[in-house]
């Protein structure tokens, strides 16, 4: 994967985390493919529809992200894993995962089309990315 290809796929992903984006149904839904679904880090599953109702109305959580990883799948489709660290606020223990993320190019720009997250342990945060 080339340099571009993965700051731009990271800049992507934390686009999702940012509250004037979650907040905001229209941009959600142009960073979400229509066939987008994620599976989280205790095991449910949602679909764009459910994310689209549920994001704007979150409280957004205190989120770290480190260590991001890409390759491409093929000339449409890049997957992206890092590390995250997440948690509520600031009087809640962090929880650890490790997120994966499958975007694909569409006529409109890059589109996350799968995500999920899956818990492990406890790692030490970098703040340098």
């Amino acid at each position: 994967m080339t340099t571009t290809l993965l700051s731009h796929l990271i800049e992507l992903e934390r686009l999702l985390l940012d509250p004037v984006v979650r907040s905001s149904k229209n941009q959600i839904s142009n960073l979400l493919h229509s066939d987008f679904y994620e599976i989280s880090a205790n095991g449910l599953m949602f679909n764009k529809q459910h994310v689209l109702g549920r994001l704007p109305l979150e409280k957004i959580p205190q989120i770290y992200n480190q260590d991001f990883r890409g390759q491409v799948l093929t000339e449409s489709l890049a997957q992206l894993t890092y590390h995250a660290a997440y948690r509520m606020n600031v009087q809640h223990a962090l929880n650890f995962s490790i997120r994966m993320s499958i975007w694909t190019k569409t006529e409109s720009g890059w589109q996350l089309l799968f995500h999920q997250g899956t818990p492990c342990p406890e790692f030490a945060l970098s703040f340098d990315e």
